[in-house]
């Protein structure tokens, strides 16, 4: 069964349009079952709330060793995919697969906030500004208002601050690419792919990185009737921002294993840079966070390398 869903999207105070999300229950079902293709590891992490008008969000937050409070440090944040557990993705892609490493090495937060329970029954992002300011009814709003929290409790570079996300947080990032663009200064996508229609705003200067694989089962590199393919998802963006498709530079990495995609000279800076995932180590990639190193180089370093090159103030 298919269930429709009608979100207003708004920038700034201007309504600019309506879109229709169609989300497969089957399809969302199963993106909570590939949380476990991560790792099956108990909860860990110590929960954070703040309060705003009388409703509750959490999250877990790692801040580095190097963070000294009389420097601005950029943040990032990183949504969990469908049905995930903000304490369980901390612990699964923070501590076992390294990214609070690489944070620690690199000198920047990292928060892992926890979705709510939706109609669908699940913990699970909503792509979209509905316009609502209520932190449990709209996750764009949600997204500013943590912003603000942590500022308010650590030095915070809020002109450099990063949206990533796997699966269902991947497709929220992908929101905030368009409807954040005032806060959020670049995107990064681990297995996500991006609604169709969730943008229309033209001449946005958004930068993204993006791994997939041509072997995820969840949301298909070539797409199905359900979600796009990558390709198109990169044309869409691609023209969103203004980078000309024949900027794109392809590079084989991997012995052939990986090919890189770059696209450059868009508005403002902006530019694309997709990580297609042909197979590793011999084997499928997957719906997964990727850990194996790419180049020689592991895709959080390489994740971090591209979205720290932009700021808002550039």
């Amino acid at each position: 069964m298919n269930q429709t869903i009608f979100i207003k999207l708004f920038f700034g105070k201007g309504v600019i349009s309506v879109i229709t999300v169609m989300l497969m229950i089957g399809c969302i079902n199963d993106l909570k079952i590939s949380q476990q293709n991560i790792k099956d590891i108990q909860p860990s992490g110590e929960i954070q709330t703040f309060l705003r008008n009388g409703e509750t969000r959490s999250y877990v937050i790692y801040i580095p060793s190097s963070y000294q409070k009389d420097k601005p440090t950029p943040l990032m944040i990183n949504f969990h995919g469908f049905g995930g557990i903000a304490s369980d993705y901390a612990q699964n892609i923070g501590e076992y697969n390294g990214l609070n490493t690489t944070a620690n090495e690199n000198n920047f937060i990292v928060v892992y906030p926890q979705a709510v329970i939706g109609p669908k029954g699940s913990t699970y992002w909503t792509p979209g500004d509905n316009g609502i300011e209520n932190i449990r009814q709209n996750d764009v709003y949600f997204t500013k208002e943590l912003i603000s929290e942590i500022a308010g409790i650590y030095n915070l570079d809020k002109n450099r601050v990063y949206a990533v996300g796997f699966s269902n947080g991947g497709m929220m990032s992908y929101s905030l690419a368009c409807l954040g663009a005032d806060f959020i200064a670049a995107v990064g996508i681990m297995s996500g792919i991006s609604i169709s229609g969730d943008c229309e705003i033209p001449n946005i200067s958004t930068s993204i990185i993006h791994f997939h694989s041509t072997e995820d089962n969840i949301l298909p590199y070539e797409g199905n009737r359900n979600f796009q393919a990558v390709p198109d998802v990169i044309n869409s963006w691609n023209n969103f921002n203004g980078i000309p498709s024949s900027s794109q530079i392809t590079t084989e990495l991997n012995d052939g294993r990986v090919t890189r995609y770059d696209y450059t000279g868009g508005n403002d800076g902006s530019s694309f840079v997709l990580y297609k995932i042909n197979s590793l180590s011999g084997r499928k990639g997957g719906h997964i966070w990727f850990s194996e190193d790419i180049g020689g180089i592991n895709p959080n370093q390489l994740l971090w390398d591209f979205l720290s090159n932009y700021s808002l103030d550039d």
